[in-house]
């Protein structure tokens, strides 16, 4: 019984999660974020207002389905091991298994937040009638792709600015963005990751489609803000 009350209280607080997040969604889709206050939250899933702050630090991260104590650290921790013990000579291959293992995380990252199809349609729902959220969604995007891009220089032993890293997380996130749409697209019943995988493929083949020399200049250090 002692073993168990671990897993019994990380489902509760799984369960308790998913009610909260998608209540504030569906409010706010039909009232959108003004037409609706934390305690009514509460009361409809029946918590006290001091647990919706444990799981959640806004109505808005509710909505987006954002834990206030998210941790991405043991994915994380497995894409830098995956990485070579020493740097690559200067304009060398990087490790064969980058593209897979970033893949990866960012596959992981979407998972977490375990949305159904459903589930998915009704933030759509709410996004249109709160576009601030989506704007809220463009700023958390790149401070990830900036972190993200950090974590492949580390991993990979790569000069801060390497464009190489930025690159690499730029057009994994291209995919992302490309799975996201087509799992929220009504008309088609396609996987996530299903459809992640087959826009992975495409973007390898046009990536490996031969260029001329002067689309092909050694990568520079270029250090963005």
């Amino acid at each position: 019984m002692q073993s168990s009350a671990p897993g019994l209280r990380e489902r509760r607080r799984v369960e308790t999660s998913g009610q909260l997040n998608a209540t504030a969604r569906r409010l706010t889709a039909e009232r959108g974020l003004a037409g609706f206050t934390v305690d009514e939250v509460c009361e409809l899933v029946g918590v006290s207002r001091r647990t919706f702050f444990n799981h959640f630090a806004s109505k808005d991260d509710a909505v987006l389905g954002l834990p206030a104590h998210a941790d991405h650290a043991d994915a994380e921790e497995r894409f830098l091991a995956g990485g070579p013990d020493t740097s690559p000579p200067t304009g060398g291959a990087l490790s064969p298994t980058l593209v897979d293992d970033l893949a990866d995380l960012l596959i992981d990252r979407w998972e977490v937040m375990d949305l159904t199809l459903e589930d998915a349609r009704d933030l759509v729902a709410a996004f249109d009638r709160e576009p601030r959220l989506i704007a809220r969604v463009h700023e958390l995007n790149r401070a990830r792709e900036r972190g993200d891009t950090v974590l492949v220089e580390r991993r990979e032993h790569l000069a801060p600015g390497d464009l190489r890293a930025a690159a690499a997380v730029h057009v994994l996130v291209a995919v992302l963005r490309m799975s996201v749409e087509a799992f929220l697209d009504p008309t088609t019943e396609e996987a996530f990751r299903e459809a992640f995988a087959r826009r992975l493929a495409a973007a390898r083949s046009v990536l490996a489609t031969p260029t001329s020399t002067t689309a092909t200049e050694p990568a520079r250090t270029e250090r963005t803000s």
